[in-house]
């Protein structure tokens, strides 16, 4: 049989007993990527139709934020956030979930008035979305898919920077451009009437302060 038989028929020998708790450790990590989506797609269905609570243990993240309802992000044996995925990947409650979950480019903010979460990148001044930590600057961080190249609609803060890698992955290309001696990241869908820019080229980046993640110091 195939690896993917295989873990079919384990997990059909799994659920045969009628298990109120059902335990996957690492089910898919021996799997090529084909396979490994569809018995993901697979599993969550049974579990939907079955209502078994399931306890799926992965270093994936991709496999835990699509079939989970809540996920817990382990460290050195505690768990740092327990939450849906949803809010672990756009709410990190620490630093090392915020550079765990996902890809993630930080950026340090000078602060101005802390309490109303005035900072500035550079000489772009911006308004975050809750209070700063006290203190003369803070961390913060952005997801690649929230910053623009270019000017966008409801991106009010716009930043320069110098294009450093284009990665094509596809139908998303990861562009990484040198932002005041920082990498940031963007991630933009495939337009077969777009080329990516070309490497060296000077490139405006837009983004939206709602969007900047706030490091715990």
């Amino acid at each position: 049989m195939s690896g993917g038989q295989q873990q079919r028929v384990a997990l059909a020998r799994a659920l045969a007993v009628k298990p109120r708790v059902l335990l996957l450790d690492e089910p898919l990590s021996a799997l090529d990527a084909k396979i490994r989506v569809s018995l993901r797609t697979e599993i969550r269905e049974i579990e939907k139709r079955l209502g078994i609570t399931t306890i799926f243990v992965t270093h994936d993240q991709e496999e835990a934020l699509s079939m989970s309802d809540r996920v817990v992000v382990m460290n050195g044996g505690v768990a740092e956030q327990v939450a849906t995925p949803f809010d672990i990947y756009n709410r990190p409650a620490t630093r090392f979930v915020a550079n765990f979950v996902g890809a993630l480019s930080t950026l340090q903010a000078r602060v101005i008035d802390a309490g109303a979460g005035r900072v500035a990148l550079g000489e772009v001044e911006m308004t975050l979305s809750g209070p700063v930590p006290p203190g003369p600057s803070v961390t913060v961080a952005l997801r690649p898919e929230a910053a623009h190249l270019g000017r966008g609609n409801g991106r009010e803060t716009v930043l320069q920077g110098v294009i450093r890698d284009v990665n094509f992955m596809g139908s998303v290309i990861r562009i990484k451009a040198d932002v005041a001696g920082t990498t940031l990241s963007m991630d933009t869908f495939n337009r077969p009437d777009t080329p990516p820019p070309p490497i060296g080229s000077q490139a405006e980046i837009s983004l939206a302060a709602r969007d900047l993640i706030i490091l715990e110091p």
